[in-house]
């Protein structure tokens, strides 16, 4: 693979090095900056619609399309062949890193269509025409990686081999349409046309020499390890899968397994003892301490504190594809960020200044319209010089992505605590699953992927304008020592600062060494004339503090926000106001979806079920017991005696579980429907009330049932409705 990245990387360079002479020699000769694209280039890519490639992928499609079979619509046409082929199973473990990289691969494309928004449309382009033909680029864009992912979730020998040709073909038509047609830096005819100035002022701050084309080929390396990684994997994959066909002397597992399909596979895999999911039931009621660490020699190196590896749980497909697109888009954004500001921020320092000296003329009238200075006093002329913008940008770029990772990770682990929370029924977070809010959380699980990429890039724009104000700041005092304006506002705003503070800290020693008993271990008021007393004085004195308070609260909100605009998981409106946030419903639909569907009690039970019954089909079809030896033929015949040991463990079960007895189905068939649905509707709107009936239904049952052990006719038991 990497080897494969490498000559593509060289491959490019060739290229590029002749466009580079190209702009380079029309830049000394002071001529319009721009290269010519090659013939070719308006053939295979019109309005930058591949030509060549969508037909290969509407062909891979419609194989695919024949080799899927129906699951249950007209299952009697044409054998049952014929059906839209699945891309992914974004709720399982099937192929994630594979799939993982297809996604990264996607977001460096949809990183490239955003670019695209902030051109100029034609003369007779309009606006909504202008985004139409984005959304339908962004469509071909994912049908371009379609059949690549569907022919992987088919895994077979055919599908394989189709997208291994179309895989190949499509890396050489990137090479060289990337490369000759579409280089990121240097400029064409049209591109020219609507900015005349980016790569002068680029040749100017990098210079005439192989810069460029370093940066461009660095920036291009995850790109094509990608490509790279999935041309290499399929043809992998596809000797894999012929071996596995060709091999002889197989198991009677390994023959049982070859006729299941990967979904089938999936689910066996669950029951397997070191599974994900069958390690989350065994630990089911062992405490944190005793659940034992990680296997994995990279978990054992991470402090617990900082982050507790767990083999009892493992992310969907869709959270490693998400984040997997978001690292690779927070990349291209930073690189896009630092390459192309950065040689305009030297030119525009001294129109910058002349902003800036206008917004401080603005503040110090309005410092001066709320503070009390004497008629007497001098005007003092404030100023705020620029310090080098160039590392001020520099070190808020890097402010910015560590502050974006950091909340990336937590929300990454919040993900995890959240889904475990969900899986016992915790709703100290997630607000508690409602029957009414099925839609709610069906709507908000398709935005959640998109809301969290779309909350991303805000996030980074706005916390990148701040830690850049912050660090221009830091810089012109680092620079000049005594930066007036700062000292105005901190002269300003200190004094009422400090006031609230001394009145909190002294809020705090009263109130445990003088108001509380046992110095604040109790909750109990001591001294109550004193404490009536500063009550009513204190009433007037918190008014006027109130109003610096309720600043503070604002501006407090506003850095959380800023901070948090990245993180589904934390709602800035607040606990009682969260549900009018669109992105917390997101995730907390995305968080009920993965739990109703992904909960490992379930998935190990129907594992387990559907275990035992292909093991009985299969030994009923092609196994002949009279041909195994004794000890392979009692594995396979139930013993009688395993009938009255199941019995004894069910009977030892109830005594110790009494209150089960009147869920079994001897008694539950007795119930109307309205009643069965009252027992078991945990999504009732009104949990209260369904918790209250069936504790009353099991104190009934109760003491209509005299007796665990003497079996009683259930026609006898009258039962009441609740």
């Amino acid at each position: 693979m990497i080897i494969v990245a490498i000559g593509t990387l060289l491959a490019k360079w060739s290229i590029l090095k002749e466009i580079h002479a190209e702009i380079v020699n029309k830049y000394k000769n002071k001529e319009p900056i721009y290269f010519n694209r090659k013939s070719f280039c308006d053939i295979l890519d019109i309005q930058q619609f591949n030509v060549v490639t969508f037909p290969v992928a509407c062909l891979v499609v419609i194989i695919c399309m024949i080799t899927t079979k129906r699951i249950s619509f007209m299952r009697n046409k044409c054998y049952g062949y014929g059906a839209p082929p699945v891309p992914l199973d974004f709720l399982s473990h099937l192929d994630r890193k594979f799939a993982a990289v297809i996604f990264a691969i996607i977001a460096d494309e949809l990183f490239g269509i955003v670019q695209q928004l902030g051109e100029s449309s034609g003369l007779n382009e309009g606006i909504l025409v202008k985004f139409l033909l984005r959304i339908f680029q962004v469509l071909i864009m994912g049908f371009r990686f379609y059949p690549i992912l569907a022919c992987v979730y088919i895994n077979s020998i055919v599908t394989l081999v189709c997208a291994t040709i179309y895989a190949w073909l499509d890396y050489s038509f990137t090479i060289v349409t990337q490369g000759m047609c579409y280089p990121t830096y240097y400029p064409t005819y049209d591109e020219y046309e609507t900015n005349t100035t980016d790569i002068s002022d680029k040749l100017d701050y990098y210079g005439t020499g192989s810069a460029l084309i370093a940066i461009e080929l660095c920036s291009d390396i995850p790109r094509y390890l990608c490509l790279a990684y999935v041309s290499v994997k399929l043809p992998a994959m596809l000797i894999e899968k012929i071996y596995n066909q060709r091999k002889k002397h197989l198991t009677e597992e390994n023959k049982m397994l070859m006729s299941l399909t990967q979904e089938e596979k999936l689910l066996l895999c669950i029951s397997h003892p070191e599974s994900p999911e069958m390690l989350y039931v065994r630990n089911l009621f062992r405490s944190a301490n005793e659940r034992p660490r990680s296997e994995i020699l990279f978990a054992r190196l991470i402090p617990k504190f900082i982050y507790e590896w767990r083999d009892d749980f493992q992310f969907s497909t869709r959270v490693l594809c998400l984040y997997s697109s978001i690292f690779f888009l927070l990349f291209f954004v930073t690189v896009d960020a630092c390459v192309g500001i950065l040689p305009i921020l030297n030119t525009m320092q001294p129109n910058l200044q002349i902003l800036v000296e206008s917004i401080i003329n603005l503040i110090d009238s309005i410092i001066n319209l709320f503070s009390n200075n004497g008629d007497n006093q001098d005007p003092v002329s404030l100023t705020f010089p620029l310090p080098n913008l160039v590392k001020s940008y520099y070190c808020a770029v890097t402010m910015t992505v560590t502050i974006i990772v950091i909340q990336l990770i937590v929300f990454l682990a919040n993900i995890r605590r959240n889904l475990l929370q969900v899986y016992r029924g915790d709703d100290s977070e997630i607000p508690r699953r409602q029957r009414s809010q099925y839609v709610t959380y069906a709507t908000g699980n398709f935005h959640f992927a998109g809301y969290f990429i779309g909350y991303l890039i805000w996030g980074f724009i706005i916390i990148a304008f701040f830690s850049t104000i912050f660090c221009v700041s830091i810089g012109a005092f680092i620079t000049f020592g005594n930066v007036k304006v700062l000292e105005k506002i901190l002269k300003f705003i200190l004094p009422s600062l400090l006031l609230v503070t001394f009145k909190v800290f002294l809020n705090k020693l009263l109130a445990q060494y003088v108001f509380l008993q046992h110095y604040g271990d109790v909750l109990a008021l001591d001294n109550r004339r004193f404490f009536m007393i500063f009550i009513y004085f204190n009433f007037f004195l918190d008014a006027f503090l109130g109003f610096i308070s309720s600043i503070l609260r604002f501006v407090k909100s506003i850095i959380g926000a800023t901070f948090y605009m990245c993180r589904l998981d934390y709602s800035p409106l607040g606990r009682k106001l969260e549900t009018f946030d669109s992105g917390f419903s997101a995730y907390c639909g995305f968080i009920h979806t993965e739990c109703t569907h992904r909960h490992p009690i379930m998935l190990v039970f129907v594992s387990h079920l559907f275990s035992e019954l292909r093991k009985q089909q299969y030994s009923m079809t092609h196994i002949d017991l009279d041909d195994f030896p004794l000890e392979e033929k009692c594995a396979v015949e139930v013993k009688k005696t395993s009938k009255y040991i199941r019995k004894w463990r069910l009977a030892v079960f109830l005594v110790r579980n009494p209150a089960i007895v009147f869920f079994r189905k001897t008694f539950l068939k007795q119930l109307c429907f309205e009643d069965l649905q009252a027992i078991n509707d945990v999504d009732n709107d009104n949990q209260h009330n369904t918790q209250r009936g069936a504790a009353f239904y099991i104190r009934q049952m109760a003491a209509q049932r005299p007796s665990f052990v003497n079996e009683i006719d259930p026609a006898q038991i009258i039962i009441q409705r609740f």
